[in-house]
């Protein structure tokens, strides 16, 4: 009895912490006027999770100041450099889009179905490096195009992981699917603690912490 509740009040901080952060990202997303505050947002969500699993903070209820006065510090480090990373993810994401659009509305004769399978995997591929890149960009001081190699290398050479990350992530957003009234309560949080632990428990982001605003870049960690 005593062990179940335990993990009822465990269940309660965890979704008590993750509505403090929706809130901030919400918040935080609307005061960019949404097209510049949404990356910025989320590579906030990210750095603050970052610090809860860094820390042990991630059974506990940090306070409410203290989880605003963090994610208002990585929001305003990160606005640019969040929204450059968010700039060549939606280009890249357009780019396959468009192409698959073209592989399925002409007839290309027999390369077809050999073009619309690479654009599957393609499609996969990314989807998996869009869901761990923004817990590399909370974790490394890299540029864009650094940090999308970063997640390649990463989804190569800890294909599991990548995997494992990629099914707590998908688990979630059917979630939604089924439960709609989820969304505006966990909606971009929900995936990213996913993300995140996945990350951090694993091993592959831990290390001990630099007196830094932003770690600086490790060049074992993402490939290890």
């Amino acid at each position: 009895m005593q062990r179940l509740l335990h993990l009822h009040q465990q269940a309660g901080r965890l979704g008590l912490r993750l509505l403090y952060l929706q809130l901030l990202w919400i918040g935080y997303t609307l005061r960019g006027g949404i097209l510049l505050g949404a990356f910025p947002a989320t590579a906030a969500a990210h750095a603050v999770l970052r610090e809860h699993e860094r820390d042990g903070l991630h059974q506990d209820l940090p306070s409410w100041r203290t989880t605003r006065t963090s994610f208002g510090a990585h929001w305003h480090r990160e606005l640019w450099p969040a929204n450059r990373l968010g700039a060549a993810l939606v280009t890249i994401w357009a780019v396959l889009l468009a192409s698959s659009a073209v592989v399925e509305n002409l007839d290309l004769g027999t390369p077809s179905p050999l073009l619309a399978g690479t654009h599957t995997i393609l499609g996969i591929t990314l989807g998996l490096a869009t869901a761990i890149v923004w817990p590399l960009q909370a974790h490394f001081n890299d540029g864009a195009i650094a940090l999308l190699r970063r997640a390649l290398i990463l989804l190569l050479g800890r294909p599991g992981t990548t995997l494992l990350t990629g099914a707590g992530v998908g688990l979630i957003l059917s979630a939604y699917y089924l439960l709609p009234g989820l969304i505006p309560v966990f909606g971009a949080i929900a995936p990213a603690a996913i993300a995140t632990a996945c990350l951090w428990r694993t091993g592959i982001l831990a290390n001990p912490p630099v007196p830094q605003t932003r770690l600086a870049p490790l060049t074992h960690a993402g490939a290890r």
